[in-house]
């Protein structure tokens, strides 16, 4: 199978990008990669089961479906993606990646990113706050827009084809795996990196990036590898 260029997909509305793609795969298989938008999801969800909001003009709501090996690290990959997407659109605006895959800038999340595996596929939702001016008072302090970034709106379908591109370009140049190469590139943007961090029953201080994509946390004498759930880092919300 030839995942690129995307076969590309426009949705006034979906129950989620993900779980269209996913009823895709189970049903017929992908002929090639495909990438899904959606102008509103009515059960958007997030990393760890939490709900997405959004809105039609302000939100892009997106999935890409991809045929690969499992990769450990993958979900890094993503991430590394989205980055360059974004990048042009916000002038940098001291642009990072929060372990393991949600992208910030200026602390607040800008974007986040859930990889689930179908099969011999991987599928990718990405949602990116686009065009928002404000927020609603329980993340207002911990969520920004590329609007709030730049002070220029831009066109949804725009920064959809900007992923888009940059998904080609990421994993055709790291061939889909977390190889040596990537891990240098995604080490050197990951903003967990020499701060305090914890998860649900330990802290201490993020070191390094394992080559499965673990988070490497060292705690007084031990250093111990986090793979998955949720891990907090000072002053980033």
């Amino acid at each position: 199978m030839i995942n690129f260029p995307l076969d590309t997909v426009y949705l006034e509305s979906v129950d989620s990008t993900n779980s269209y793609l996913k009823r895709i795969i189970k049903e017929s298989g992908l002929s090639k990669g495909m990438a899904v938008m959606a102008k509103s999801q009515t059960a958007g969800r997030g990393r760890l089961g939490r709900s997405w909001l959004s809105n039609p003009r302000d939100t892009l709501c997106m999935s890409i479906g991809v045929k690969n090996d499992y990769a450990e690290g993958f979900t890094l990959l993503a991430a590394l993606a989205v980055y360059e997407a974004l990048k042009p659109f916000c002038s940098d605006k001291n642009l990072q990646i929060k372990w393991p895959n949600d992208i910030i800038a200026e602390n607040k999340k800008l974007c986040g990113i859930l990889c689930e595996r179908v099969d011999e596929y991987t599928v990718i939702g990405i949602g990116i706050n686009v065009n928002d001016k404000s927020f609603v008072s329980e993340i207002e302090h911990k969520a920004t827009s590329l609007y709030l970034l730049s002070g220029k709106e831009n066109d949804v379908s725009d920064i959809f084809k900007a992923v888009n591109s940059a998904f080609e370009n990421v994993l055709t140049k790291y061939d889909f795996a977390f190889s040596k190469d990537a891990k240098e590139a995604y080490t050197k943007l990951c903003a967990n990196l020499g701060k305090s961090v914890a998860t649900e029953t330990k802290s201490g201080v993020a070191v390094g990036i394992g080559d499965d994509g673990s988070l490497q946390i060292k705690s007084g004498d031990e250093v111990f590898n986090v793979s998955s759930g949720e891990v907090a880092v000072h002053n980033i919300y």
